[in-house]
């Protein structure tokens, strides 16, 4: 097992290596924010949280996050290739209750990624659970729960520790959703089996 958590992987912009926790802060649409902390274990699960608190919320939003790789490969020219999935939530700005509903969407999305170097980017395409409000425009409480096509595109510019990551994310709903984010990402090293190195190595 030790030799196999020591294996060249690449530096993904989706999955975590063995015992690497990541913190990262994004900024988007419709989320405005939001915090995100990881922790990839055996090089091909990455479980944790993501959260937000915005005003006229009465509670911080919390949701869990993860991630599956099943192909993880990096050859010697150092092309990387990866094939997977991840679940991540959508967190929206607050409505009034007693008016709308409180809308809600949760992605399952199969993810393929190229890297190389610094730079790693791919495609996601899936399943997006939302809700939807019914045909009366009178009845903003009501609200019906709808699986339609989610999909989109990312990449990640950093090294090992630290990077830079752009997301775009389309819900192909009866009332179209775009989630877009950037976020500043750190990885630290907890108890991986890997060499640590250090904040500039590749």
């Amino acid at each position: 097992m030790h030799r196999y958590l020591q294996r060249p992987v690449p530096r993904s912009a989706r999955f975590l290596d063995h015992g690497v926790i990541s913190l990262a802060a994004a900024g988007g649409t419709p989320h405005i924010y939001r915090l995100d902390l990881r922790v990839g274990l055996f090089d091909h699960v990455s479980v944790g949280v993501t959260a937000n608190w915005l005003p006229g919320q009465r509670a911080p939003q919390v949701w869990p996050v993860g991630a599956i790789a099943i192909w993880r490969w990096r050859g010697v020219s150092g092309l990387g290739v990866e094939v997977g999935g991840h679940y991540r939530p959508v967190l929206f700005p607050s409505v009034d209750p007693e008016v709308h509903f409180v809308p809600q969407t949760q992605l399952g999305l199969a993810s393929v990624v190229l890297s190389s170097g610094l730079f790693s980017a791919g495609l996601d395409f899936g399943a997006a659970h939302t809700r939807i409000p019914v045909v009366d425009p009178n009845d903003g409480l009501s609200f019906r729960r709808r699986a339609v096509f989610g999909g989109g595109a990312f990449a990640r510019v950093g090294n090992r520790r630290a990077g830079l990551t752009a997301d775009a994310l389309a819900v192909l709903g009866p009332e179209p959703l775009l989630v877009f984010e950037l976020a500043v990402e750190l990885r630290f090293g907890a108890f991986e089996d890997r060499p640590r190195g250090g904040w500039r190595e590749l």
